[in-house]
């Protein structure tokens, strides 16, 4: 079972998408979670209960990108498999804050909740070109949107930045039991340095208010972890996580 906040919040919002998408619910004595995509890695998560090898979370995913969260009994032993499995090991940092009332950012660009289907677009193709999901889970992710976006049961946000019109960065939102998750926070390699990383976490912290929740939590990579503790973020823990990467040819959308 997962108790720890820092994994139980992505565990609900891969077990929301996988009741969209028709996922496929893994229940082992060692991995449990839910595979749903079969080209992004972030509708698919599974999380150990002891010690995990690689190989064995690959044989689980059955092939599909996804994030494999480790316990700290199997960080040690991931190290050595996790090429040879295909994956990549990374130590993301847990990071909370109690956000308090704060004044947006000055930034060069506009931000924005996606609504339309011309935006939904627009914020996965940044999505894509800086996470590396397959360009087909757009159709995932319509499906995700309208479940769980404005016009479904308004758990899931999905920010995208413009600059000068164009598509720059994007974020998520994901609001569980009195708590926000930052997700999906990408910016476009050329746009990088103009203070919108930022921006979309005030445009998060925001909106979180505007439902009565000031309690949030992401996972930060060590690049991003600097940006998040100037907003107020502290460190929790590492958290160890293999990361299978999306196939780079068209997939078929099962699962």
């Amino acid at each position: 079972m997962v108790t720890d906040l820092l994994l139980e919040h992505p565990r609900a919002l891969a077990e929301k998408v996988a009741g969209v998408l028709g996922g496929r619910t893994v229940s082992g004595a060692d991995l449990a979670g839910f595979v749903s995509s079969a080209g992004d890695p972030f509708l698919n998560h599974l999380f150990a209960t002891g010690s995990v090898a690689p190989r064995e979370a690959a044989e689980a995913l059955q092939g599909r990108p996804g994030f494999v969260w480790l316990d700290d009994e199997s960080a040690a032993g991931a190290v050595l498999e996790s090429a040879a499995a295909g994956s990549v090991r990374l130590v993301m940092q847990g990071m909370v804050a109690d956000i308090a009332r704060e004044a947006q950012p000055a930034v060069g660009g506009e931000i924005a909740g996606v609504r339309t289907a011309a935006d939904l677009g627009a914020w996965h193709g940044v999505y894509c070109e800086v996470f590396g999901a397959h360009p087909s889970s757009q159709a995932d992710w319509r499906r995700v949107h309208g479940a769980l976006g404005p016009s479904g049961d308004g758990s899931l946000l999905l920010l995208l930045a413009r600059v000068e019109g164009s598509p720059a960065a994007t974020g998520a939102v994901f609001l569980h039991e009195g708590v926000a998750g930052l997700y999906c926070f990408t910016t476009r390699e050329s746009l990088r340095g103009r203070g919108l990383a930022t921006a979309l976490v005030s445009a998060s912290h925001a909106a979180a208010r505007d439902r009565g929740v000031e309690r949030t939590l992401l996972h930060a990579t060590p690049s991003g972890r600097p940006v998040y503790a100037r907003a107020s973020y502290r460190a929790e823990r590492a958290l160890p996580v293999l990361r299978f990467p999306a196939p780079r040819v068209a997939v078929r959308p099962g699962v």
